[in-house]
């Protein structure tokens, strides 16, 4: 009996073996195929990966070196070749570079329309396209018409835009070209209660606040001051009545 259980073990380990020499026959060829693949794109994922993060590097020692440029014209030349060829973020930050290097140059109109052509672009973050509206605005803060330059500036400086803090400030310059002191004052009030304000920022909005305020006692002053004048003259009239 020793001997008849010893040969049926051994032939049921045999035909275990075939069954998994069959197996492998059939799928092994497959499973080595899938091992192939995905080692494949692990490789090509790494090298994917570390292409991208030298063209990155690339663009960026670019960039580092237009900025490093001293005359603004051939600056701007630098940064928007950059724009034109670039990639990822890139075009849109070596724009906006172009645009300001123009706007040093005094070609104020060839950097409105880069900022312009910025704020067009439809794959242009949203951060970036306000950026490229505020930086036109500065630009023309001298020249453009007040009530313009406050309706643009008005979405610039509502709660949650990334530029409110800037755009405050030039909304409150464009309040006092339109005569409108009391504007101008909320618009810096507003700027001070911002979180982390720097302190330069501060140190500006204070002493506007300071120089406002300075001015619009007299105002107050004379309109005291004329208000017994006109008094009088009722009483006047109600005597010679």
């Amino acid at each position: 009996m020793a001997e008849s259980d010893s040969f049926i073990q051994e032939v049921s380990e045999e035909v275990r073996r075939d069954k998994m020499y069959a197996v492998w026959r059939r799928y092994g060829p497959i499973l080595i195929a899938l091992i192939v693949i995905a080692v494949v794109a692990v490789a090509a994922k790494g090298w994917w990966e570390n292409s991208l993060e030298m063209r990155k590097a690339e663009l960026g020692g670019q960039i580092i070196a237009a900025d490093q440029i001293d005359d603004p014209a051939e600056a701007a030349d630098a940064f928007l070749a950059i724009a034109e060829s670039g990639e990822y973020d890139y075009p849109v930050l070596a724009g906006l570079r172009g645009a300001a290097a123009l706007s040093q140059a005094g070609k104020l109109d060839e950097a409105e329309a880069q900022y312009e052509a910025i704020k067009n672009r439809a794959e242009t973050d949203e951060r970036f396209r306000d950026l490229a509206e505020l930086r036109i605005l500065m630009m023309r803060s001298e020249t453009m018409p007040a009530d313009e330059q406050l309706a643009r500036l008005a979405p610039l400086a509502e709660d949650g835009s990334a530029w409110r803090l800037p755009a405050l400030e030039f909304q409150a310059a464009a309040h006092l070209r339109n005569d409108a002191p009391e504007k101008a004052l909320e618009s810096m009030r507003a700027l001070l209660a911002l979180q982390q304000v720097p302190p330069a920022a501060q140190g500006r909005a204070n002493e506007l606040i300071e120089a406002i305020e300075a001015l619009m006692p007299e105002t107050e002053t004379i309109a005291s001051d004329e208000a017994p004048d006109d008094e009088a003259s009722v009483e006047d009239e109600e005597k010679t009545e």
